[in-house]
């Protein structure tokens, strides 16, 4: 028996908020049990947001690979990403029934989405390589020799038992919705 390894994703601000939570009491609970409070490396986080930069604030940072910012930095605004959406013809029938009217979003999404869910997702769709690339780089920590070792190393350390050295990989999901 040993820990399983986790990648937990926030998605939104409130996914990223709550990792944040989560990272801090996870710190919280091995510094209880004598232990470094370095998280392990079985155990990632990503935070994926519209904004450039992570505002969950300054308590409750994730380091700078656990965080993507779709929007580049300055901003841009919703019509721009509906346009790009436009160009992506093997996507556009099934963006049809949900896309938001830019319009009725004239906001810069450089403060992010404001909780339109739809909105977000059109973000997220435009900006997928990018999404697929971070969660590449946080399957390749998560699956990488130190993350099982970390996690067999803790558990002995916590509980006192040997390990089998297997660790399930689990995936979390994290978002307001």
């Amino acid at each position: 028996m040993s820990y399983n390894r986790f990648l937990f994703v926030g998605l939104g601000g409130s996914g990223g908020s709550t990792l944040g939570h989560l990272k801090n009491n996870i710190k919280q609970w091995l510094a209880e049990n004598g232990q470094p409070t370095d998280i392990p490396e079985g155990w990632q986080f990503l935070h994926i947001d519209t904004r450039d930069e992570s505002d969950i604030g300054s308590d409750l940072q994730l380091s700078a690979n656990e965080y993507v910012g779709l929007i580049p930095s300055g901003g841009m605004t919703f019509e721009s990403v509906q346009n790009s959406l436009d160009t992506k013809r093997s996507l556009h029938p099934d963006l049809e029934t949900w896309r938001v009217d830019p319009t009725d979003f004239p906001h810069s999404l450089g403060m992010g989405a404001g909780q339109y869910r739809a909105v977000g997702s059109a973000v997220a769709l435009n900006y997928a390589g990018k999404i697929k690339d971070a969660l590449e780089g946080a399957f390749r920590r998560l699956n990488g020799g130190g993350a099982k070792a970390s996690l067999s190393t803790l558990y002995t350390a916590v509980t006192g038992e040997a390990t089998e050295n297997e660790s399930p990989q689990r995936i979390v999901l994290v978002s307001s919705l």
